[in-house]
């Protein structure tokens, strides 16, 4: 008696994106990542500058985010839209990974 064997081999490749981070990081106190180091990583890794903000705050210590997004968003509109929608669903071990869809609407008056 042949058994036959067959083995199949099916992936999906793609590029691996350096750092995993697009617009902003937000790291809670207790962090297993201190805010410097992971400047640090990200200035090594990133061409794309980014701000750092610090916060007064039980939960979140840090804001990382892309100092582009600074030009469209205030950082007083950024700090509440993170302690306002972001804090909730973090605790302070955690570092938290956003995507920020920003858009400004331009009016010109006469």
């Amino acid at each position: 008696m042949t058994i036959e064997r067959k083995t199949h081999i099916s992936a999906q490749v793609g590029e691996y994106a350096i750092p995993p981070l697009k617009d902003m990081l937000v790291l809670g106190l207790q962090a297993p990542i201190g805010c410097i180091a992971m400047r640090r990583a990200i200035e090594l890794l990133v061409k794309a500058p980014y701000e750092h903000i610090e916060i007064e705050d039980d939960i979140i210590s840090d804001i990382l985010v892309r100092q582009h997004l600074l030009r469209r968003v205030s950082r007083d509109n950024l700090i509440d839209f993170v302690l306002s929608h972001v804090k909730p669903l973090m605790g302070p071990d955690e570092v938290m990974h956003a995507e920020i869809d920003i858009k400004v609407f331009l009016a010109a008056g006469n």
